[in-house]
């Protein structure tokens, strides 16, 4: 299965039961709360028509203060189970949360960039915080108030029965129309939901890529034209959940009716027999105590429904995420880990992304240590040539090996952990220089983190900041300006003293002099490592050791500086234009 297409029908509850089975102490605890919290509670009602009994009889008033008494402390100790019952009930679905939401960023984490190609960031976020949140009132209110039904409606139906067969005959009959009206309540509510669900991450990623790209809507004045946008999905988003209001408007006061009903039915019927001396008093007033007591899981009964349609819709989305496999994944037990030389080979190697092809035959043997420069013009596949490297996309068997093992051998960690990356642009977090510097080697010597910001040509800007390595960048590195950001990402890209290193068009956002020290620098760092250098600037890849010119996926030219130039090829004429570009720019 592609890993960009998400599962629409995983297992609804497979993620869920495994996470109930390592919390039965909590349910069971739970549900003996549940037992006795309604258990203890629903005696009173009986107790009631005994105290009416003895009133009607002429019992001593000891009698009588005995059962008030005894109904008292049945009240509190019902509620100190009550209190053990939420206390347990919630603080599971809690923790069932925090172990849902881990899960889910975990597996986030290892889904391949295919699947961030295809699904906007807005919408998983949404997944991560409505949608758990009504999964979590699924599984803690919606439980705990199903259990209370449960336990409320058998209790108090088997009192009834024992006072009067019957008036709990004529109770029950309006409803009978009770499982057709939820059933059918509850399908609607699920569709609504849904729709409201997804509607919700369209509102997400709206906000969310505005927010992002606030410099961009503010340069080009686009603020009156996304407000009205944002405005048109919300007005949207409302009117979906204004529907639900409508629907719920209808739900309960249909409940209400029956509920009604019911107490009308026996108003009627009781009354008679009371009437007519066939029952005591203190018996219809016990049965009224616990057809008002029905009336609420009746009445929750809708509620629920409402949560577990809410519930199981958010649930089906998140399961659509945790169900996509990664299609980049260490696929055996034992994986190859050793460390890297760095020798590279790509062997007839063919790649194609969503059935469009990107690379077509490429066929290179790069020795360790060796300098590769990488251009040609956009869209002819450099990028991703350099990207499957540490398998960011699955790669087919026997195209590409690394010291001589097939790439799809090597542990991922292992892999990944020795190759270096510095992309044109740069993702920088809302952390200090510092942290960003030695992301990729979180225990990294302060010595060391100073060296690789030299190589980078960083120190003197670093110098120059309030809070030296401890300057907080802000957001994706906001407060950077675009090289001291691609700095950043190079010196990130050395801290781990990889074995391979891969600088993707690394310097375009630098000035010529920052360049020329940077590369400077950089000649004695990258000496004994595998480079990759991709750039449009020919003067960042003369001095490697080998050039290759793509176009359309295929290597065209290779050789080095003056080989390429002897050729007088795409190559000869790139650098003459960008000569000619340079010495129009100093008359």
């Amino acid at each position: 299965m592609p890993e960009a297409q998400i599962d629409p029908k995983p297992p609804r509850f497979a993620v869920l039961a495994k996470y109930l089975k390592g919390y039965k102490g909590y349910l069971i605890f739970g549900g003996v709360a549940v037992l006795f919290a309604n258990g203890l509670l629903l005696i009173n009602p009986y107790l009631l028509k005994l105290i009416f009994d003895a009133l009607e009889q002429g019992k001593p008033q000891s009698q009588v203060l005995y059962y008030v008494l005894l109904m008292l402390g049945l009240s509190i100790v019902a509620g100190l189970f009550r209190f053990f019952m939420r206390r347990t009930i919630i603080w599971m679905s809690r923790k069932l949360e925090y172990d849902l939401r881990s899960e889910l960023f975990e597996h986030l984490l290892t889904l391949s960039p295919s699947f961030y190609d295809r699904n906007r960031t807005g919408d998983i976020m949404a997944r991560m915080t409505n949608d758990l949140e009504a999964v979590r009132m699924m599984i803690g209110p919606g439980i705990m108030q199903i259990s209370n039904s449960i336990v409320t409606i058998a209790v108090a139906l088997s009192f009834m029965i024992i006072l009067s067969p019957k008036l709990t005959l004529y109770s029950l009959l309006p409803a009978l129309v009770l499982p057709f009206l939820v059933n059918k309540l509850g399908n609607l509510v699920h569709k609504k939901y849904s729709k409201i669900q997804e509607h919700f991450s369209v509102l997400t990623a709206a906000a969310q890529e505005n927010l992002a790209g606030i410099r961009v809507v503010k340069a080009y004045r686009q603020e009156p034209q996304e407000i009205e946008h944002f405005g048109q999905i919300s007005q949207t988003y409302v009117k979906l959940n204004m529907d639900m209001a409508k629907l719920y408007g209808v739900m309960f006061p249909l409940l209400i009716f029956v509920a009604s009903m019911l107490n009308l039915v026996v108003l009627y019927f009781g009354g008679m027999d009371v009437i007519q001396g066939d029952i005591p008093l203190g018996t219809i007033v016990a049965f009224f105590s616990y057809l008002t007591i029905l009336f609420w899981p009746i009445m929750a009964g809708g509620w629920v429904v409402s949560l577990y349609q809410r519930g199981t819709a958010s649930l089906d989305r998140i399961n659509s995420v945790l169900f996509t496999p990664s299609i980049v994944k260490n696929d055996r037990a034992k994986m190859h880990i050793a460390e890297m030389k760095g020798e590279i080979e790509f062997r007839n190697l063919i790649f194609a992304y969503d059935g469009q092809p990107i690379l077509n035959g490429i066929s290179l043997r790069i020795p360790a240590g060796k300098t590769v420069g990488v251009v040609g013009p956009v869209g002819s596949g450099k990028t991703t040539l350099v990207s499957l490297l540490p398998r960011l996309y699955p790669v087919t068997r026997g195209m590409l090996f690394v010291d001589d093992v097939d790439i799809n051998d090597w542990d991922l960690g292992s892999l990944r952990g020795q190759i270096g990356f510095a992309t044109q642009e740069p993702f920088l977090f809302s952390d200090s220089l510092r942290d960003n510097l030695r992301f990729g080697e979180a225990d990294a010597s302060e010595e060391r983190v100073r060296a690789v910001a030299n190589v980078a040509a960083l120190s003197k800007d670093i110098e120059q900041f309030p809070n030296a390595f401890d300057t907080v960048v802000g957001e994706r590195g906001i407060t950077l300006s675009g090289g001291q950001k691609q700095r950043t990402a190079i010196g990130r890209a050395l801290l781990p003293d990889p074995a391979i290193v891969v600088l993707d068009d690394a310097t375009s956002a630098v000035d010529t002099e920052t360049e020329d020290q940077i590369n400077e620098r950089m000649h004695a760092a990258l000496k004994h490592r595998t480079t990759f250098i991709i750039s449009h600037r020919v003067s960042s890849v003369k001095e490697a050791d080998l050039i290759i010119y793509l176009e359309d996926g295929k290597i065209v030219e290779q050789g080095d500086h003056h080989q390429l130039i002897a050729l007088d090829g795409n190559y000869a004429e790139l650098y003459r234009s960008q000569l000619l570009a340079e010495e129009i720019e100093k008359l």
